[in-house]
């Protein structure tokens, strides 16, 4: 569950995002922002500026009702024309950002190590690199329509309210100050079940993955019966935490709200028929009862406006909180060049332990002359692939030295170190891609007659030529 830290980070990666994209964003912010003031505010205005001249005059004819008419229309014109151009910078805002947090987001998985990986599902992991991504653009229209575009207009209603009388002002701004301070422990008390919603849905996404992952297993022990009643179990709890946190919202946070808007229109419209100035009543209380409906709109839909955020930063936290622990198995500050002398291979007094548990090396040491062929045998987790994972520096050993060549690998950089090295796995691992890309995937330059002879080495081809397309046939798990 991604605490208050994580949602925070969430933030600083989204507003780094629209500092870089700031050309882009600047406009896409503003300008559906100006748009509303001409369709929310400055049109309405000359509507209640004509409604105050009929009221003055005892009727309206065409001619002095034609500046207005015309003015409203090109108000709306205009507006629509600054969205579309808001709107245009807004689409390369969401596309392009999205993209690179894509990237960042994988970019930081991979810097994680081997060992996060054993403590977290891929399924889990997929869904929420991938909404860190995604829920970037629900955030960006969300400040933009729902923020953005409403509060700046009504910073500008306010101004023409006080032009009528400051009072109207006043009264809008104390009932906004008013629902806010009674919502804020309300909202505070949902963000803590969004949290666990959330928390909810991943376990949904982990097991989804886990299973279809590992479906060979299962049906191999007749399991599909017991997996999907894990499935409804886990999906059951997600419906119930989702619906707890929506009726907290509608039942709570609304209706408070929903009556303070009320309230708050019913107050604008007394405080504009009391003051109203001479000649100045209806076009006043037209005024006062469009801007203060604008403003209470945006009371009212607080709610929905805060649950569009919150959904957004609470995906998006739950990768941000994988963030917060930096990988232990780092290159070091000044990396040594490669250069080995020879290929023997040299455990130091080495001690091991996984965190929590008992030491499976103590003071180990082992001297693998180079070109040696050797065989580790012994009991299931004895230690025997461990070996391997500290040799490949999957996990850095707690005392000692490992050398290759004589080189201390905790000073070189982990690239260059398995660079050096051929690893086969005891579980094989296929990826889903072509049969050419997993032969060269060590090699990623290799020619077609380097990965030909390395498919012959090791009777690839005998079947590989029957496949449909060849080595361009997709092989792996979703294959």
């Amino acid at each position: 569950m991604p605490g208050g830290g994580a949602v925070a980070l969430a933030l600083r990666l989204y507003g780094r995002e629209l500092i870089r994209l700031r050309l882009l964003a600047l406009p896409a912010l503003l300008l559906p922002a100006v748009g509303n003031i001409g369709i929310r505010y400055i049109a309405p205005l000359l509507v209640a500026k004509l409604a105050g001249q009929a009221a003055a005059d005892g009727g309206l004819t065409l001619t002095p009702a034609l500046p207005y008419v015309l003015g409203f229309g090109a108000v709306l014109l205009l507006a629509e024309v600054v969205w579309r151009i808001g709107q245009h910078c807004l689409n390369r805002v969401g596309a392009i950002g999205t993209e690179h947090l894509y990237v960042l987001g994988m970019d930081e998985l991979l810097a994680k190590d081997a060992s996060f990986f054993h403590d977290n599902f891929a399924g889990s992991l997929t869904k929420r690199v991938l909404s860190f991504g995604r829920r970037f653009e629900d955030f960006v229209d969300t400040v933009t329509y729902r923020i953005v575009g409403s509060l700046v207009p009504l910073v500008f209603g306010a101004v023409v309210l006080w032009h009528y009388e400051p009072l109207l002002v006043a009264g809008l701004l104390l009932m906004i100050v008013l629902t806010a301070a009674a919502a804020t422990p309300l909202i505070r008390r949902r963000q803590a079940l969004v949290n666990d919603r959330e928390a909810a849905v991943a376990r949904v996404s982990g097991h989804v993955a886990d299973s279809l992952t590992n479906m060979e297993t299962i049906r191999a022990f007749a399991a599909e019966r017991r997996e999907a009643g894990e499935h409804r179990s886990r999906v059951a709890e997600s419906r119930r935490l989702t619906l707890k946190s929506w009726d907290y919202g509608n039942l709570r946070v609304d209706t408070l709200v929903a009556p303070m808007s009320v309230l708050t229109n019913v107050l604008g419209l007394l405080v504009a028929i009391a003051f109203g100035g001479p000649g100045q009543g209806v076009e006043q209380i037209v005024v006062a009862f469009t801007y203060y409906s604008n403003a209470t709109q945006i009371m009212f839909e607080f709610n929905q406006i805060y649950r569009r955020l919150e959904n957004a930063t609470t995906e998006a936290a739950q990768f941000t909180e994988l963030l917060r622990d930096p990988p232990t198995v780092l290159d070091p500050a000044e990396p040594e060049p490669l250069a080995p002398r020879g290929t023997g291979i040299r455990f130091e007094a080495v001690t091991f332990a996984h965190e929590g548990a008992k030491p499976i090396f103590e003071g180990l040491d082992l001297d693998v002359p180079g070109g040696a062929r050797i065989g580790l045998v012994g009991r299931s987790g004895g230690g025997k692939t461990t070996l391997t994972r500290l040799l490949l520096r999957m996990s850095d050993i707690d005392e000692g030295r490992l050398l290759i060549g004589g080189q201390d690998i905790r000073r070189l950089r982990q690239s260059d170190l398995r660079s050096l090295i051929a690893y086969v796995p005891q579980d094989p691992a296929m990826f889903h891609r072509s049969l050419r890309d997993n032969i060269a995937f060590a090699r990623p330059h290799a020619t077609d007659a380097e990965i030909h002879a390395a498919a012959a080495a090791a009777h690839v081809t005998e079947f590989a030529d029957q496949l449909p397309e060849g080595f361009a046939t997709l092989v792996g798990s979703g294959a």
